[in-house]
């Protein structure tokens, strides 16, 4: 008997619906212009009443976070996080997640999950928070069920080095305000006049600026993009918080998330008192086509390696199915569910349900949206992860094989034949993998930008 679920995030009721319509089982009010991104409470409302109002063959359980930076009050000029009191901290995300536990009510189901961002804390603030939430929620007549995830991130220091400085990663992290103003002399500085059209948005996702001439120091300043009183438009890209920093029993070499680091994440995690446990990655990690899954780690069929963004650099994962394996053992051994995200795709998520039968959750955002398309319109939406929308194709693809998952590959990759060639590999092992474990028999499709799916 298995009790796997999808976490779906969306952001409004529509994609809930669709979600659902997909096989999603928890579905998460987030919003995607962020790795954790704080979504408003009467968006949440609206996704709980169409998760309410619809038909759904399995149970449905809904959830939503309180922010990836529970430190963040305001940034330094570094763009650091600027903390308070440990009390104060604290005391604003047990705030936070009764608010959101409000929001999300108990209609749809009585255990709904909360998740609590902790980037960037030190091992016992982190601890501190997580178990005040937990404590806080446990005492509350109406919300006594819900359960409380922490979410922590895995990295690659090195490879994030390495991409951090290509363009198409840039522009995309202009767009999320990812910045902060440096030093005319920063060796690792850019002018933000180069990356500004196109790029920048409002709050309403409007572009600022369309044009090269409309860009200067002073429309920067005006538009709020740079502070009153700059002197020149360098800035410098946000940066990942290294693991050695924040948990006191991880050496200072390591660059890279270990089984060292997640044995102190999930032991955190436990200690406080916590339900569950995600790993995902930053939001700096997603646009530079890092991912959390390594699959061309030994046991895997490496798809990544195909996966391209606009400048031709490939998908590469950081955790190994090795890794992947020790998470969900240790977090069962401490008692706690595992909860696997990270720009989970189709491609991943099948593998590891097989490989790895025992995880208990997987959570997507980009692997089960689409590129918005008006019908009947020759319109369509950006293809970056704040303006792509759910779609029930694409969430078919990260469910569960006992849930009616299937293999959903990008279309763009049947142009090349040794991806072909890996693809059929994959299909095989993914096929006999389920005869063995007497699941679904496995339908797989190619998939275009827009979700539509052609059978292969």
């Amino acid at each position: 008997m298995r009790n796997r679920k999808t976490l779906v995030s969306v952001f409004n009721p529509q994609e809930a619906r669709e979600a659902v319509l997909g096989g999603a089982r928890i579905i998460d009010s987030e919003d995607p212009r962020s790795a954790l991104g704080n979504i408003k409470p009467f968006n949440i409302m609206q996704v709980s009443d169409a998760v309410l109002n619809y038909k759904r063959n399995e149970e449905v359980q809904l959830s939503t976070n309180i922010g990836e930076d529970q430190l963040l009050f305001k940034r330094s000029e570094t763009g650091q996080a600027i903390e308070k009191s440990a009390y104060e901290i604290a005391g604003k995300s047990a705030q936070a997640a009764l608010g959101v536990a409000i929001s999300m009510g108990t209609r749809v189901h009585p255990c709904n999950l909360v998740k609590v961002g902790l980037d960037g804390m030190n091992v016992e603030t982190l601890g501190d928070v997580l178990a005040e939430v937990v404590v806080s929620l446990n005492r509350t007549e109406q919300f006594s069920h819900s359960q409380v995830m922490s979410v922590l991130f895995v990295q690659d220091l090195a490879l994030w080095d390495e991409r951090k400085q290509a363009r198409s990663t840039i522009e995309v992290l202009i767009g999320l305000r990812e910045f902060y103003p440096c030093s005319e002399l920063d060796d690792k500085k850019f002018d933000l006049l180069d990356f500004a059209v196109n790029n920048l948005r409002d709050s309403d996702g409007n572009i600022l600026f369309t044009d090269r001439s409309q860009v200067s120091l002073g429309s920067l300043i005006k538009k709020g993009i740079l502070p009153g009183g700059s002197n020149h438009s360098f800035v410098k890209l946000n940066e990942l918080f290294p693991h050695y920093k924040y948990f006191n029993q991880v050496n200072s070499l390591i660059r890279k998330t270990t089984k060292e680091v997640i044995k102190a994440m999930i032991d955190v995690t436990a200690d406080a008192g916590a339900d569950a446990i995600m790993l995902d990655t930053s939001i700096l990690t997603k646009v530079s086509n890092i991912c959390l899954v390594d699959t061309s780690s030994a046991g895997m069929v490496d798809i990544n390696q195909y996966d391209l963004n606009s400048e031709g650099i490939p998908t590469r994962g950081i955790l190994s199915l090795d890794d992947i394996n020790y998470f969900v053992d240790y977090c069962h051994f401490r008692g706690i569910e595992a909860n696997l995200a990270g720009s989970i795709q189709s491609f991943q998520a099948q593998q590891l349900w097989l490989l790895v039968p025992e995880i208990d959750q997987m959570s997507t955002r980009g692997g089960a949206s689409a590129v918005a398309r008006e019908p009947n319109t020759t319109i369509v939406g950006s293809d970056t992860r704040q303006f792509r929308v759910i779609k029930r194709n694409m969430v078919r693809g990260i469910v569960p094989p006992e849930q009616g998952g299937v293999l959903n590959i990008p279309a763009k990759l049947k142009t090349s034949s040794k991806a072909m060639n890996d693809i059929k590999k994959l299909k095989e092992m993914l096929i006999m993998e389920r005869e063995k474990q007497n699941l679904p028999a496995l339908k797989s499709y190619f998939i275009d930008p827009y979700g539509v799916q052609t059978e292969f």
